[in-house]
């Protein structure tokens, strides 16, 4: 008699468990899945599964058609837990990650893309899914807000991890058919960090520190050529070259001033900087004196940093 209710209890459990995995029972295949429970925006759903993995998918690519990315989600999920020797398994891990960035949630996402390419290198969907790892790190950057500082003032971790995505995919897969979306992206990634560049090159000038002002304008000409080159920069370049004195310097973005904008205005500008600094009278050799016995030995206080 003692037995009974510890053959109950054990009973109870066992329906319990019967049911929380029963195909058909409408319960989600990892309840304490946080990226399976309803996010920020969205409703609570409920899903009445299939004793199938195609039936099952198929619901969850129905789901995704009507926008109902928590449910097709766990759909998917659903595949890839309880048939995971299905040919549809595979397909589902990649739907897991396009509801994960459909619901906006882009870390998640960043997740199950590469760990889809890592479990799956020969797929012929890596292409997609390393085009859609830079696709939601770019999602990732801080938006403009007009109440906020611009975005070009904020940390630009998640933009440099976009461009490098974007990078790798294009170095990868250039004539895949996402390429072309990837490389408007990717100039919109490299202008923000070009733009980044120039506030910091700016933020140096309002603290007259000449050498790290220009040599941030240095890296604007020589790593975003392709989107910041104009023959203003080239022109500004010349210029705080000239000012401190650095004639090599200032001679080389002159003449690249000129080769690259051969009807510019600014060539004439230009020259005179340069000219300027010849212009200038050498100055005398410094009076060596005796060190004063209280001097303070040393070396000298390092320059600016670019």
């Amino acid at each position: 008699m003692r037995r009974a209710p510890f053959g109950m209890a054990l009973l109870a459990v066992g329906l319990f468990v019967g049911c929380a995995s029963s195909n058909d029972g409408g319960v989600d295949e990892d309840p304490n899945n946080p990226s399976a429970q309803p996010g920020q925006g969205e409703n609570a759903v409920t899903v009445t599964y299939e004793s199938t993995a195609e039936g099952n998918f198929l619901k969850g690519e129905d789901a995704f058609k009507d926008e109902q990315y928590l449910a097709a989600q766990r759909y998917f999920g659903f595949v890839r837990t309880k048939f995971p020797y299905s040919r549809y398994a595979v397909q589902a891990e990649l739907r897991v990650a396009d509801c994960q960035f459909a619901r906006e949630r882009y870390l998640e996402a960043i997740d199950s893309y590469q760990n889809f390419v890592r479990l799956h290198p020969n797929h012929e969907k890596v292409p997609y899914a390393s085009f859609k790892v830079g696709m939601a790190h770019h999602a990732e950057i801080p938006s403009e807000f007009f109440i906020l500082p611009p975005a070009h003032e904020k940390d630009q971790a998640a933009v440099r991890d976009a461009a490098r995505a974007l990078e790798s995919y294009l170095e990868r897969f250039s004539d895949d058919e996402n390429a072309t979306e990837a490389k408007k992206v990717l100039d919109d990634v490299r202008r923000r960090l070009m733009a980044h560049e120039r506030y910091v090159a700016d933020f140096y000038k309002n603290l007259e520190r000449e050498r790290a002002y220009v040599g941030r304008l240095e890296v604007i000409r020589h790593d975003f050529a392709d989107v910041g080159l104009t023959d203003e920069l080239l022109l500004e370049i010349t210029r705080a070259w000239a000012r401190l004195g650095e004639a090599d310097k200032a001679k080389s973005a002159a003449k690249q001033l000129e080769e690259a904008f051969p009807k510019s205005k600014l060539i004439g500008e230009a020259k005179e900087a340069v000219a300027g600094i010849a212009a200038k009278p050498a100055e005398p050799p410094a009076k060596i004196e005796a060190p004063d016995a209280e001097e303070p030995a040393g070396p000298a206080p390092a320059d600016d940093a670019g």
